[in-house]
């Protein structure tokens, strides 16, 4: 045989082994292919009071929306039921009396901003945009009423953004600092500004630690020492490249903190100094909303999908509407037993985990 010859027959064995092989890994039997995530949707139609929604909190087979302009909706897992709360009653009136703020008062508002569970019912903040009403609302499933409505204290409290709780308090965080609230006494006791220490007047998001209460601003983040009642407060020198912080988790033992530019910060304790993150999934450059931490993934909430990282693996993916996502504007998540809800600017996603 020639040399040539011999040349071609050997490259089409190479070709047909090359063949055969990429044949293996289409059928799977090489390598399985990874599964697509599987959603649930639910929007107006479904039952949903408003499709932007910006806060979920779960309480057992009960999972609560804070919406935009439609008050909090309740699903029942258990009935499989759907019902709106707004400032009108539940059910809403049939007539308007025209009464604007004092309404057959169950809310404090109908943008409802965070909702915060704790062991007998749920605090709603609410974000008011005119000269009153807004503030906090506390539905209590035992209650008789069950729902309670406090005042703004003194217009400090009226646009809610943030809320964390701490024993006996609740803080609030504002467009105008921090407050904390007596929930046994049902008073406002302390309020904290950009005057006081504070690193800035918009409280964007709290994390409280036994000796002290973390506080991401419009201006960093600052530390509050409980026992002595003074600030300690974080910024570009301290390792903070973005100015606006916009939320602040416990990733385990560790702290982070998000960035309304999408950086990632996780809190050095030996430094007292942040470090950012570098994340690896295609999502990373999307402005940040929030983050939540369940089913032992970290879920970063932007303006372009999902930031998920597996803790036990240490890894980066991501969620967008290419995967299933209602919309890639991503506000806020929450984890039940077997899902995790999104809330979007175009109704909620359920993403159903399977074991």
């Amino acid at each position: 045989m020639m040399p040539n010859r011999r040349f071609q027959v050997c490259w089409i064995a190479i070709l047909a082994l090359v063949i055969l092989v990429l044949g293996l890994n289409s059928c799977g039997e090489s390598k399985p292919q990874k599964k697509p995530p599987s959603f649930q949707h639910v929007t107006q139609k479904d039952g949903l009071s408003s499709e932007m929604v910006y806060a979920i909190a779960v309480q057992g087979n009960e999972v609560w929306f804070g919406t935009y302009a439609g008050g909090a909706t309740l699903y029942d897992k258990g009935s499989n039921t759907w019902k709106a709360y707004t400032t009108k009653g539940e059910p809403m009136e049939q007539r308007d009396d025209g009464d604007s703020i004092n309404w057959k008062n169950l809310l404090s508002y109908n943008h409802v901003s965070v909702i915060l569970p704790d062991d007998k019912g749920l605090w709603f903040g609410t974000y008011f945009y005119g000269f009153g009403g807004g503030g906090i609302s506390y539905y209590a499933r035992q209650g008789s009423p069950q729902w309670k409505k406090f005042n703004t204290n003194d217009g400090r409290a009226k646009k809610v953004i943030s809320m964390a709780l701490e024993g006996e308090f609740l803080w609030v965080g504002s467009e105008k600092g921090l407050n904390l609230f007596d929930k046994r006494k049902e008073s406002w006791r302390d309020f904290y500004s950009l005057q006081d220490g504070l690193s800035g007047n918009f409280v964007n998001t709290l994390l409280v630690e036994p000796d002290c209460l973390w506080v991401g601003t419009n201006g960093g983040i600052s530390r509050f020492q409980k026992d002595k009642k003074t600030w300690r407060n974080y910024s570009q020198q301290e390792g903070l490249t973005e100015e606006e912080i916009r939320s602040l988790v416990k990733v385990g033992a560790r702290i982070w903190a998000g960035g309304t530019g999408g950086s990632l910060f996780e809190y050095d304790r030996g430094s007292d100094s942040w470090k950012r993150i570098e994340t690896m999934d295609p999502c990373k450059a999307g402005g940040i909303h929030s983050i939540t931490v369940t089913q032992g993934k970290v879920l970063v909430c932007r303006d372009n999908g999902v930031s998920l990282y597996d803790m036990s693996k240490g890894s980066w993916e991501s969620l967008t509407a290419s995967d299933g996502l209602l919309s890639n504007v991503v506000f806020c998540a929450a984890g039940d037993k077997d899902s995790i809800w999104f809330g979007t600017d175009k109704g909620v996603s359920r993403l159903m985990l399977t074991p």
